[in-house]
């Protein structure tokens, strides 16, 4: 009978143990996914406006002289399906000569993109840009 009693008490003993560690058990923040909070940027006029300052200009992405033509959104389209303004722009933005903008741009013309335009370009890739 003794045998009994101690089993049962052995198995409450656990129980408490076991039971007690998931009362505190809390979940995780939901993680907000990439820099999108409250609405999504669309191509225009958000992103349109930064890639006429910064990037669609003679001499650069206008004219042909640079790898694609940014005077529309189609003519940006395969640099983004492709990954290389992601690349050259989020990823590479340290890099003086592969980061766009270039630190040889043109006198007058932005060597780096503000932290809020990378982080609106950033959204609008993230979300799919539209348009």
């Amino acid at each position: 009978m003794m045998k009994v009693y101690i089993s049962l008490a052995i198995m409450a003993c656990c129980s408490v143990v076991l039971y007690s560690g998931c009362t505190s058990d809390k979940l995780p923040e939901p993680m907000i996914a990439g820099t999108c909070t409250d609405t999504i940027p669309a191509y225009d006029p958000q992103i349109r406006q930064i890639i006429e300052e910064t990037c669609a200009y003679s001499g650069c992405h206008l004219d042909g002289t640079a790898p694609g033509v940014y005077d529309s959104y189609q003519g940006l389209l395969p640099n983004i399906e492709s990954g290389a303004l992601r690349t050259r722009v989020l990823q590479l933005k340290d890099d003086p000569n592969q980061g766009m903008p270039p630190d040889y741009a043109p006198e007058g013309r932005p060597k780096d993109l503000t932290q809020e335009q990378l982080d609106l370009i950033e959204c609008w890739l993230d979300s799919g840009y539209p348009e």
